[in-house]
């Protein structure tokens, strides 16, 4: 853990946050105001957020844990309440008039006929920053279809045929590996909203998409489809358009790539790598275009070079000639990571429940900034009667609502 996370309160501390969101992309914005100190309540039906059985998708890594929740939703309070009933709708709005944001996922549709759409809500409480994620944007024809990030993100900006290998698709995509990033934009639009309001004294609407997020990952390559730059054709391993953009394997049969960038500096410190410093010289590969007419055979050159060693010993050959490399990494190494652990990129929470549990921190730094010590994710409506009983419920009235089904709470 970051010896920044103490007991303090945090930067954020005071932020009431409402989290009515379900699966990755908004919570994970609100897992990032949580960490920072703000009061986040999470509120999800009484059958839990759909993201707590993430982890039983068929092919998903096996664990009793509820990891998929697990990760977005630490230093949250839960709060489990049917929002289909007008009593549930009743405390959500009572917890809207005491709130500084309000984050949602539920379609457009949905929201207005629930009466918590913006312009309901902001009747309730002009300050209110209003935060909504999408799949598919607030206008145009898609903008009430079901979205995830596997179609939205990745399929829709062009991100997944870039990636799709020549021969056929070898997996799925990481489970929210595009809601992880959208959910930073929300974030920011949270935050810029936070500070307009400083201003001025009013709250707004803000609103990101998988979509437009999809497309900001990719956005090098559609600007260059965008002024009519002209695209090459994708070709096989052995005839390449670049010999360094290629996958390559090392003598354990360990899959590794390397980068260059700046050619001229780039080949003389790739050759000696390899052990090749006779290529320097040769007039067949001594400039960028004449190497680019014959990107096969120097393929089929560090083919023959590679294998002779481990990936180990090529990791410290590349870094020895100052070459950006990287092997691809298992999620074991990934996880026992010196660079990642030099780097708090994982915390530890200790979980009531089962124990410490190592998790992945957010990457957002604020030198000399503390933060809160992180708890461990909610069970269930674990702070439902806790947080009606701050909204002045009696304790008589909560009970009726729990055994009513409109509240729900730990079994």
């Amino acid at each position: 853990m970051d010896e920044s996370s103490t007991d303090a309160a945090g930067p954020l501390a005071g932020l009431v946050v409402i989290d009515a969101a379900t699966m990755v992309m908004v919570p994970a914005a609100a897992v990032v105001l949580a960490d920072f100190g703000a009061t986040v309540i999470k509120v999800e039906p009484p059958a839990g957020d759909l993201n707590r059985y993430g982890h039983r998708i068929p092919g998903m890594p096996t664990h009793d844990i509820e990891y998929c929740y697990y990760q977005d939703n630490r230093n949250k309070r839960s709060l489990a309440l049917d929002l289909k009933s007008a009593a549930g709708l009743d405390i959500l709005r009572q917890l809207v008039r005491r709130a500084d944001v309000f984050l949602t996922n539920t379609r457009q549709r949905s929201l207005e006929r629930l009466g918590i759409d913006y312009p309901s809500l902001r009747a309730l409480n002009v300050r209110l920053i209003y935060a909504h994620g999408t799949g598919y944007g607030d206008h145009g024809a898609e903008a009430n279809k079901p979205g995830f990030d596997a179609v939205c993100y990745w399929s829709r900006s062009a991100l997944e045929a870039t990636m799709f290998p020549l021969e056929g698709w070898l997996g799925s995509l990481p489970y929210g590996s595009g809601d992880h990033p959208s959910g930073m934009s929300l974030l920011a639009a949270v935050m810029m909203a936070l500070y307009r309001r400083e201003r001025t004294g009013e709250g707004c609407r803000v609103s990101t998409s998988l979509l437009a997020n999809g497309a900001w990952s990719n956005a090098i390559m559609l600007q260059a489809r965008l002024v009519d730059a002209r695209f090459h054709p994708r070709r096989p391993r052995d005839n390449p358009l670049n010999f360094a953009s290629v996958y390559y394997l090392a003598g354990d049969r360990r899959v590794f790539k390397f980068t260059i960038i700046r050619h001229d500096e780039g080949w003389p410190k790739l050759c000696r790598v390899v052990g090749r410093e006779d290529l320097i010289a040769d007039s067949r590969f001594a400039t960028i275009e004449a190497r680019s007419q014959v990107t096969g055979e120097l393929v089929s050159i560090f083919d023959l070079e590679f294998e002779k060693h481990p990936i180990e010993y090529w990791r410290e050959r590349f870094a020895a000639c100052d070459v950006p490399f990287s092997s691809l990494a298992t999620y074991d190494e990934v996880v026992a990571d010196p660079q990642m652990a030099a780097n708090d990129i994982f915390l530890e929470i200790e979980d009531p429940d089962v124990g410490p549990v190592r998790s992945v921190d957010n990457p957002l730094r604020l030198d000399g900034v503390a933060r809160p010590r992180p708890r461990a994710a909610p069970r269930l409506g674990a702070h439902s009667r806790e947080v009606l009983g701050e909204l002045g419920l009696a304790a008589d009235h909560i009970e009726r609502l729990i055994a009513e089904g409109v509240v729900g709470v730990p079994t």
